[in-house]
């Protein structure tokens, strides 16, 4: 074949992918363009005449991307690779974004750049619709839960360096349950909207807040005293009071609760926010429109004693070998043998019952006896790996394991002695903690996967931040997270957001898994849609002992846990 045919071969083939798109030939001597169907290049920019020369398609880009434009042709033609880039188009192309696609080829002694251009609107309006989402909430514009969380922390900071003072309410809406019957949703939703308009209105300046949960909203204060808390709550629960809520329905009274507590020495976002709801629980016992200050009697002594109990728990459990794994399937598609398990720790009550994980694993992180956890999970999965060369498992680590060098060794110590299962086995962190800590991350995520480990973002989504850090992390797998699988195939706006994530997925190569797969019909889609692999109760229930798992198959020999 000639040249000049390999290159018809090699243009003909663009122009089939093309389809639907435009496609253009650029003499790059006399910079004229020539397009497969001038008439879809014309729809596509929005023109009643032709683009007959790259002078034309340039004085329709917005004028920050000519430069970058340029540079990608250049930097293509220099290595002899293919290019590909996204820019927005000017006012005259209806600032519109498209992406273009190319490649120099060889005519005889010269080269033209053959190209195809495509728009992008609809991806840039997801992608902008998420990263809205990822902030604010949906029903009332104001910060959600996430960000919340977020400028509890930065404020936390800030108060332990001396830089400044913070305060957290939490408001909650009285008897929603009951607009709900009386009402309907839809009306609820109003008061809802109504309330935060308020709440917004009685705050001015004086701090930022969010709707952190269904009827339930967090203040937080600039100033960190008591009196400007006692302020704040009464001109909140007073500018409920001051005038019914007008509703399609009518007008609807409203009166609020609201928990708070100083932002000093707590440790994190998610206890100052326990404070709040404790607190906040406290005073909603008093009845409605009432207001309660967390201090040591709240919640303080009685969560010391649980604490205690629990950690008792967990120690003995340990010793006496009664945590143990449940393993859930992982498999390709619905009907597809499965190889593949996410490890579930499990723990086992002196009574045999179980102790739900929910139960024991927050008071864990706080007392710093997660590591143990970490390490029996990891300790119960080599095991298995060893005794069934068969199939391959996905353990779950905390970021506490990670960020604690002495037991972030002991982890990788038990990896490095048991390196010949190490390639069946994947290590998760949750989308959350990678973020967090990107720096650690990325040096123990180096670290697991020299020994052979996979890696991967658990609950992928939920926090959307780390999409910045995605190129600094080797991951192998996004795990999606379940809240957007979950009915997927009756929600379009979970699809949209599937979709999305999956299309950065395979952008960055990774495979993705979804969670919380509980019907074929989501299966279906979710398998249409792309995705790799599927998990939920769906494709099977976590189970102590699978079928690679014989009951009279001998356990390895176990040493006592050593817990000092």
């Amino acid at each position: 074949m000639t040249t000049i045919q390999t290159v018809e071969a090699e243009t003909l083939k663009l122009a089939l992918e093309a389809a639907g798109q435009a496609m253009f030939d650029l003499d790059p001597t006399d910079r004229e363009m020539r397009w497969a169907d001038p008439d879809a290049a014309r729809d596509l920019f929005g023109l009643d005449h032709d683009i007959n020369g790259e002078d034309d398609l340039l004085a329709l880009l917005d004028e920050e991307f000519i430069t970058q434009r340029q540079s990608a042709l250049d930097a293509a033609q220099e290595a002899n690779t293919s290019y590909s880039l996204e820019y927005r188009l000017g006012p005259d192309a209806g600032n519109r974004w498209v992406e273009e696609r190319g490649m120099w080829m060889a005519y005889g002694d010269t080269k033209r750049l053959v190209g195809v251009i495509r728009l992008i609107d609809d991806q840039k309006q997801r992608e902008a619709r998420l990263s809205y989402l990822a902030c604010y909430d949906e029903l009332t514009g104001q910060l959600n839960r996430a960000r919340c969380k977020e400028l509890i922390g930065e404020t936390l900071d800030a108060v332990r360096q001396g830089t400044r003072q913070g305060a957290l309410l939490l408001v909650g809406i009285d008897n929603v349950g009951g607009i709900n019957s009386d009402f309907g949703f839809d009306i609820a939703d109003q008061v809802i909207v109504e309330v935060a308009d308020r709440i917004a209105a009685s705050l001015g300046q004086k701090g930022v807040f969010g709707r952190v949960a269904g009827t339930k909203f967090s203040i937080i204060l600039n100033e960190g005293t008591a009196e400007a808390i006692v302020t704040q709550a009464r001109t909140v629960m007073n500018a409920m009071r001051e005038q019914v809520v007008m509703t399609r329905a009518g007008g609807i009274g409203v009166s609020v609760c609201v928990g708070a507590t100083l932002l000093d020495s707590q440790a994190s976002s998610s206890i100052a926010m326990a404070e709040t709801e404790a607190a906040f629980d406290q005073a909603r016992r008093k009845g409605p429109s009432s207001f309660e200050m967390f201090s040591e009697t709240t919640e303080t002594v009685s969560r010391r004693r649980q604490n205690t109990e629990m950690s008792d728990v967990i120690l003995t459990a340990l010793n006496e070998r009664r945590v143990y794994l449940a393993y859930q399937p992982i498999v390709p598609d619905v009907h597809a043998p499965c190889t593949k398990y996410e490890c579930l720790i499990r723990m086992r009550g002196e009574d045999g019952q179980e102790i739900p994980a929910p139960a024991f694993i927050p008071t864990a992180e706080r007392l710093g006896l997660v590591h143990l956890l970490d390490r029996r999970v990891l300790e119960l999965a080599t095991q298995a790996l060893l005794i069934e060369p068969t199939i391959a498992l996905n353990v779950n680590l905390s970021w506490e394991t990670v960020k604690d060098p002495v037991w972030a060794e002991g982890y990788l110590s038990h990896l490095r002695a048991n390196r010949r299962v190490c390639d069946r086995l994947t290590i998760e962190l949750t989308e959350t903690q990678a973020v967090d800590a990107i720096d650690a991350s990325i040096e123990f995520v180096s670290a697991i996967k020299d020994f052979g480990c996979d890696f991967a973002i658990d609950d992928f989504g939920a926090g959307y931040t780390s999409f910045r850090n995605l190129k600094a992390l080797d991951i192998d797998i996004l795990k999606i997270d379940g809240s957007f699988v979950s009915g997927i195939s009756s929600s379009r706006e979970n699809q949209i957001i599937v979709r999305t994530l999956l299309d950065l997925a395979r952008n960055f190569g990774m495979k993705t898994v979804a969670e919380w797969v509980d019907n074929e019909s989501d299966a279906t889609l979710l398998k249409a849609l792309g995705v790799d692999y599927l998990q939920g109760f769906y494709l099977g229930k976590p189970e102590q002992r699978p079928e690679w798992s014989a009951p009279t198959r001998a356990e390895p020999e176990q040493q006592a846990w050593r817990t000092g």
